[in-house]
């Protein structure tokens, strides 16, 4: 019998069952690449693939993003992070299981999207696209502003305003910037319009992601650092204090204690975060966007404002710093700084430790939190 005679026989015995069980198909598949190849076997199962739940698409792109969604699970986790803020704030006990998610770091937020989220193919294929556009020449003005690029500036300690020693992977540096923005993004418009946060994004909430999703040796609460980070009763403060787990999960061993471990990271992932977000090479394409919509504010804390709900929203937001990719963007831009003009009363500042962060949404001073006591935040 020829070979082809059987796999046709078997074709037609499987497109023979019920749909029902046909769209059951792609939970037992190995990963994205199978689910697409089975796509296109034939009209039928390319048709029934439109009924495939994002869930299952999601478990199938986790099955493969070693290969095609790198830095994993950074990418995903971008990808999805913006559901999790919307399921976060339906409850308090959903704020709860996203802090907890926080404290096992990029792992720990991916496991919870496979319970929580999905991914639609046509989703997928706006990332794929999106990683030519966007992801990789802003990745790469990132490595010109903190990274290798820019360390390699000749005679760098005497020519670079802003030198400083760093170790940043430009790559891993642009996703835990836009993840904070799908995350907390939302809550700009509900504070424009009541003056608060939800929980999901107050300050407690955001130190927890920048502590163990941005993991930097230097925010791990050691012993040296214990005036920085203690209650006036002498008890740690919560928001401040850095747990061995999750990405810091190695300094529970004793032999870490007091030491950085190798098996840690090498990566100053906070100190950079925030180093990028004072450059002088990272910040012009910013002032553009702003001036395209009305420039800046004087006073300090409308600008404060408006230079974070710019800077903050997420990954399709990075597209707003490519030349002709500001026109999605410009009715909401608009709105955004004319709520702000019409502001009167300054939002209050939050203190923990040394350091103080906005009620909004604010990256680099609840960097400047998290790394407190290391290194000074200069006010750009």
């Amino acid at each position: 019998m020829p070979v082809t005679s059987g796999v046709s026989r078997l074709r037609l015995s499987l497109l023979s069952l019920p749909e029902d069980i046909l769209l059951t198909l792609p939970r037992y598949l190995r990963d994205l690449e199978d689910f697409v190849n089975l796509t296109a076997t034939c009209r039928l199962l390319h048709d029934l693939s439109a009924s495939t739940s994002p869930r299952t698409i999601l478990h199938l792109a986790v099955a493969a993003s070693r290969i095609f969604f790198r830095p994993d699970p950074h990418f995903l986790v971008a990808a999805t992070a913006r559901q999790l803020a919307k399921w976060a704030s339906h409850s308090s006990t959903n704020t709860t299981e996203l802090r907890a998610a926080f404290r096992g770091g990029m792992d720990g937020l991916l496991q919870l999207a496979l319970e929580h989220a999905g991914l639609t193919m046509r989703r997928i294929r706006e990332l794929y696209e999106m990683r030519f556009a966007t992801i990789n020449p802003v990745a790469d003005l990132i490595d010109k502003s903190v990274g290798a690029q820019w360390m390699a500036i000749p005679n760098f300690w005497n020519t670079v305003e802003d030198a400083w020693t760093l170790d940043v992977d430009p790559s891993e540096t642009f996703f835990h910037l836009v993840i904070y923005g799908e995350l907390f993004a939302p809550a700009f418009d509900v504070f424009l319009e009541t003056g608060t946060v939800p929980e999901a994004a107050d300050v407690d909430s955001r130190l927890e992601y920048v502590k163990y999703c941005i993991p930097d040796w230097q925010c791990y609460a050691n012993e040296t650092l214990a005036h920085d980070k203690r209650l006036p009763d002498g008890r740690i403060d919560p928001r401040r204090a850095v747990k061995p787990v999750g990405p810091y999960a190695p300094f529970a061993k004793e032999k870490y204690r007091n030491a950085r471990p190798d098996e840690f990271t090498r990566h100053t992932n906070q100190i950079g975060l925030k180093h990028l977000l004072e450059s002088k090479r990272w910040n012009p394409s910013w002032v553009e966007v702003r001036a395209a919509v009305g420039g800046d504010f004087e006073q300090e804390w409308k600008q404060d404002l408006w230079w974070a709900i710019v800077m903050y929203q997420g990954m399709d937001g990075m597209e707003m710093i490519k030349p002709g990719n500001l026109a999605p963007w410009r009715e909401r831009l608009i709105a955004w700084r004319a709520n702000i003009e019409e502001m009167t009363e300054k939002p209050s500042k939050i203190r923990v430790g040394r350091q103080e962060t906005y009620v909004f949404p604010d990256l680099k001073t609840d960097l400047a939190i998290a790394s407190s006591g290391f290194v000074r935040l200069r006010v750009a």
